[in-house]
């Protein structure tokens, strides 16, 4: 299945393996890595590539904003529980 996302004012389409799973980080496999170019600053965490002839760089979140994506995570997994429950038959 081809996925797209975006990153901040970069937009692009993947071909991957679905997997059900809670995650906040983007795995980017071989194929995309080589096909853009990648070069990963393994001390800073930074991911630097050219696409259509401009460069790009990836930055990690900040711990506030970590914090932040896994409380809107929380929610929204609580609100499709919610949905799902199915509601009890009274005697």
């Amino acid at each position: 299945m081809k996925v797209e996302f975006p990153v901040e004012n970069y937009k692009d389409k993947v071909l991957c393996d679905i997997v059900p799973m809670e995650a906040c980080h983007i795995l980017l496999g071989r194929p995309w890595q080589f096909d853009k170019k990648t070069m990963h600053n393994g001390l800073t965490n930074e991911i630097t590539f050219t696409h259509k002839e401009k460069k790009f760089v990836l930055y990690p979140l900040s711990p506030s904003q970590v914090v932040k994506d896994q409380v809107q995570m929380r929610k929204k997994k609580k609100g499709r529980e919610k949905k799902n429950r199915k509601p009890r038959k009274s005697p």
